[in-house]
């Protein structure tokens, strides 16, 4: 049907076929990436450049202490968010996100006069956490 409607307003098939298989290159590029976890953020409060206050997937890292986070489904945006500091980590409430699997853990970032909670699988907590991570 897409497909269908893209070629009658001109579109060509390779066209089509080129942004598909970028965009699944891109997005196995970014979760290659070391310390890639998928996960969720909304801003809870405040303002924070190109992430919006509802839950939106994708795929975040630390690079030193600068949170990289990358834009689902396309995975062509990079948002970085540089925290002054992080609450956590707790295990996310019943029905608050979803899709992470069985026991997804949230942080609180702080930034600024902005907070924004992370989420990710359980399995990722330790990269949750990045550079504040403190070995038990």
């Amino acid at each position: 049907m897409l497909a269908a409607l893209l070629a009658v307003l001109g579109v060509d098939l390779i066209v089509i076929v080129a942004l598909i298989v970028f965009v699944r290159m891109r997005k196995r590029w970014v979760r290659r990436q070391p310390g890639a976890f998928r996960g969720a953020i909304p801003v809870d409060s405040g303002k924070i450049d190109g992430l919006r206050s509802r839950w939106g997937r994708g795929y975040g890292r630390w690079v030193h202490d600068v949170l990289v986070w990358t834009k689902a489904p396309l995975c062509l945006r990079n948002e970085l968010v540089a925290p002054d500091g992080l609450d956590g980590p707790r295990p996310a409430r019943s029905k608050e996100v979803k899709r992470l699997g069985d026991h997804p853990m949230v942080v609180q970032l702080k930034t600024g006069g902005a907070t924004a909670d992370v989420a990710a699988g359980g399995d990722d907590a330790d990269l949750l956490l990045g550079p504040y991570h403190s070995p038990s």
